[in-house]
């Protein structure tokens, strides 16, 4: 009797089952996976903004609780007050890069013509040629102004400083300055790891400066450091009088050039609220980004300087932090704790604010700045409803806050 064979394979239509349930765990698993991927980036990202705001915190200790800033206090005193900021500069170091003490940021150390040279931003008749290297946060008008104009430019935008990295192993460019979805810097950086000592030039930098030629540029850009991915309130860098709003005693915000003592840094210690008071925020659009890498909404016909040249990042400028609603930087607040700060949220605090108080027709940030143009930082670039300059515009500067406690 003969033995019959049996048919041990699939068939088509269980074969088509088993591809469709492994479809179906792929396409299951694989947002979990990208969610999760984007969970540790973010944890990176508070990790990286804690060890900033420490290394603030150690430069304050050293500096008698005098927060970071590269303007001497006294800028703005004597005979300068009321002067323009570049003409005060002139005024009070009149040697220029040749000054004992150089005002201005600190790029690092390079090496260039069989010599080392420390590079600065605010280095006047060196290579610098820019208040925004002094200046915290440069208005759109008046007398604390960029030198090359560009509005919104400052100090605020280098936590990076020289003056500061000093206490991240002394490099400006240390990885922790830098957020893992921050992508454009660090693509543009990449060929920063050649550089010989601290200081990775630009083609601004090696344009500029006389010691430098094209070819030592390694990376693009119409700046001469490459800003950090974090950014740090001026509310924390100014005087609170610059920010002071009382609409009854018709005191409004003053241009810090027109007050004595506008450059002084406050301490910490002085915010009213240091759990609604952001100290440092990721200055780009990176979480919940439903747009390009690069800005679709930056106009070169407003003359946006972000666009002029060879551009901030190689002729691209991301979103801000306060481009949308949806935006959510994460950031540290002035009592040293790292969070999520929900830009929607904070815009309607300020709205409630505003709302609710007869005598605030501001809210929790200063549209109203009599020397700034923008009515806050770009917020008329922002992709949707949102508009909200807070951690740059703090109404009543460190003495304010920019969210509300819920």
């Amino acid at each position: 009797m003969k033995n019959k064979l049996k048919n041990t394979g699939f068939t088509i239509v269980e074969l088509l089952v088993v591809i469709s349930i492994i479809a179906l765990l792929i396409g299951i698993l694989v947002p979990a996976v990208q969610k999760a991927r984007d969970s540790a980036k973010v944890t990176q990202s508070k990790s990286n903004i804690h060890n900033v705001t420490i290394a603030l915190q150690n430069y304050s200790l050293d500096h008698g609780d005098r927060n970071f800033s590269t303007a001497p206090d006294n800028l703005s005193s004597g005979d300068r007050t009321g002067m323009d900021i570049e003409d005060a500069i002139d005024a009070l170091n009149p040697d220029g890069y040749a000054a004992t003490e150089v005002m201005g940021i600190s790029l690092g150390q390079y090496e260039a013509g069989n010599a080392a040279y420390v590079y600065y931003i605010g280095m006047f008749g060196n290579g610098g040629n820019e208040t925004g290297g002094i200046a915290p946060y440069c208005f759109g008008d008046g007398l604390t102004t960029s030198s090359t104009g560009k509005v919104g430019y400052g100090v605020w935008r280098y936590p990076n400083s020289g003056q500061v990295a000093d206490y991240m192993k002394g490099r400006p460019l240390h990885p922790v300055y830098f957020a893992p979805k921050d992508v454009i810097p660090n693509r543009a950086l990449e060929a920063c790891t050649e550089a010989t000592g601290t200081y990775c030039p630009s083609t601004q930098m090696a344009n500029n400066h006389g010691t430098l030629n094209p070819g030592d540029a390694l990376w693009v850009s119409n700046l001469l450091q490459a800003p950090s991915s974090y950014c740090i309130s001026p509310a924390l860098m100014y005087s609170p009088s610059v920010y002071q709003w009382n609409a009854i005693a018709g005191k409004l915000p003053r241009d810090p050039m027109s007050i004595p003592r506008g450059f002084k840094p406050p301490s910490t210690d002085q915010a009213r609220y240091p759990a609604h008071k952001t100290w440092l925020m990721e200055h780009s659009w990176l979480q919940n980004l439903d747009n390009n890498d690069c800005g679709v909404n930056w106009d070169p016909a407003f003359g946006s300087w972000f666009l002029s040249g060879d551009g901030t990042w190689d002729g691209c400028e991301p979103e801000h932090f306060n481009g949308s609603r949806h935006s959510e930087p994460v950031a540290s607040l002035a009592d040293g704790s790292t969070v999520l700060f929900n830009v929607a949220d904070a815009a309607a605090d300020s709205i409630t604010v505003k709302n609710n108080d007869p005598f605030n027709n501001q809210g929790l940030w200063i549209a109203d700045m009599p020397f700034d143009n923008s009515e806050g930082y770009w917020a008329n670039y922002s992709t949707d409803w949102v508009h909200w300059s807070g951690h740059t515009h703090t109404l009543n500067g460190i003495r304010g806050r920019d969210k509300l406690a819920k």
